[in-house]
């Protein structure tokens, strides 16, 4: 009888198996037909946003609004004032408009509508392509709060829609206004002038990309703190409409600005925006000088610009990537020494530099110290810039204990170090002023050098 026994409990495994199969066969032969279709939500609309012509909006409280879309120039605002929209929120609202659903209908005939808030709807959204109209109706939020009520014009249907659309919606005209103040790119920009209280100065961009102080002073930029205001000036938005047609600018500062920042363009345009006063904490009155709204600005741009002239200079002794350094020389010492890199292909095809020194003698260096020697050069801090230096005696230059020039693809990068009672200075080609150095980290700078 033992024997017998693992032939039983297989077999009562394929019993109990057979039985789970039968089970499973009589539970999906009386499920309705189309069950997991009725699952998918139901879309609202069958639309296209990217032939969409117009958008309107109409909130039971407040001015109905209306845009078009302007072949090649984007979206306008035409109610309740003629401006340049915002085409990233009429896209917003098509984008919603085309991709809703319903989440569940609350009734195929309601016996009133003013209990979901849909006699007199909260706000209306209509959008516009050729002759057909898609019109979506939204009323009160559901008691949960997990939905909004809302339904088409041309149904009784009443059905809820997610809550959350609510906003996306619900807009008021200034949310649809263009609200870029000079509608700038910062890559397109050569030159920039700025005015103001803590002094006026030029910059300029040149064929590499490298900007340079040029007024009052000739001296280096630093890329990324230029950059950094760039980007405060591309990205400045108004917070709101002080005066759409501004019949005199003196209420807000404006006659004369307290600064200004002029951009010209490779095109050899140029666009100047102005900066008043604040109406508010952290707040400014601005304006672009061709015309237009006076508008409230954040306080961002300001801030920066209060910064100063000093604060867009280069602070370090020489903005040098150590990975795009093709070689260089340093004269130390009285001796001047040459190196050179070249790269070969590892087993796994990753270039990998090698280092030589070529002059006065050949030698084959290690790559990482070379490289650290590199990067102490970007390291070395700038405290402060003499504008007006004295003679080269004076801070040690007629005797530099260091002459480097980096090559890169940008082109050569030349600076000097000298050092008079103790403190480090330094001189870059093309710049006119006088660098007071970091001296400990100068110190360790011609000290790596040395040991190349």
């Amino acid at each position: 009888m033992s024997a017998n026994r693992p032939f039983l409990r297989t077999y009562v495994a394929l019993a109990v198996l057979a039985g789970l199969g039968a089970y499973i066969y009589l539970v999906e032969s009386k499920r309705e037909p189309g069950a997991e279709d009725s699952k998918k939500k139901e879309k609202v609309f069958t639309l296209d946003k990217a032939k969409i012509e117009s958008l309107s909006i109409a909130p039971r409280d407040g001015e109905a609004i209306k845009l078009v879309k302007d072949q090649g120039k984007g979206w306008r605002m035409t109610a309740p004032m003629d401006v340049a929209a915002d085409a990233a929120e009429a896209d917003g609202i098509l984008a919603s408009l085309e991709s809703l659903e319903i989440d569940d209908v609350v009734a195929e005939t309601p016996a009133s509508l003013a209990e979901f808030g849909l006699d007199k709807p909260k706000v209306s959204v209509e959008a516009a392509q050729g002759g057909t109209t898609f019109t979506l109706l939204v009323g009160d939020k559901v008691p949960a709060g997990s939905g909004l009520y809302a339904k088409l014009p041309v149904k009784p249907r009443v059905f809820t829609i997610p809550a959350f659309l609510e906003t996306t919606f619900a807009k008021k005209a200034f949310d649809l206004r263009d609200r870029d103040v000079l509608h700038v790119k910062r890559d397109d920009v050569r030159s920039l002038e700025i005015t103001g209280p803590e002094g006026d100065y030029t910059l300029l961009r040149d064929s590499q990309g490298e900007w340079s102080l040029t007024k009052p002073v000739s001296s280096q930029a630093g890329r990324w703190a230029v950059d950094g205001l760039l980007g405060a000036i591309e990205g400045l938005r108004m917070e709101s409409v002080a005066a759409d047609a501004p019949k005199d600018l003196k209420p807000f500062g404006l006659l004369p600005p307290k600064r200004t920042v002029t951009l010209e363009f490779a095109t050899g345009v140029r666009r100047t925006l102005e900066i008043g006063g604040s109406p508010a904490e952290k707040k400014y009155h601005a304006r672009d000088s061709a015309g237009g709204p006076v508008v409230v600005v954040a306080s961002g741009l300001v801030d920066d610009l209060a910064k100063g002239m000093d604060n867009l200079r280069a602070k370090r002794l020489a903005e040098v990537a150590a990975y795009e350094v093709d070689g260089f020389e340093a004269e130390v010492d009285g001796t001047k020494r040459v190196y050179a890199k070249t790269t070969n292909k590892d087993k796994d095809g990753v270039d990998t530099p090698h280092w030589k020194r070529t002059a006065p003698d050949v030698k084959d260096l290690e790559a990482d110290k070379v490289q650290d020697a590199l990067f102490k050069v970007g390291g070395v801090e700038v405290q402060s810039f003499i504008d007006a230096p004295g003679t080269d005696a004076a801070y040690g230059l007629d005797k530099p204990i260091l002459k480097l020039t980096v090559k890169n693809p940008k082109g050569p990068i030349t600076v000097e170090l000298g050092q008079k009672d103790g403190v480090s200075y330094a001189r870059r080609s093309g710049d006119a002023s006088i660098l007071k150095l970091d001296s400990a980290k100068a110190d360790d700078l011609v000290k790596a050098l040395k040991e190349l």
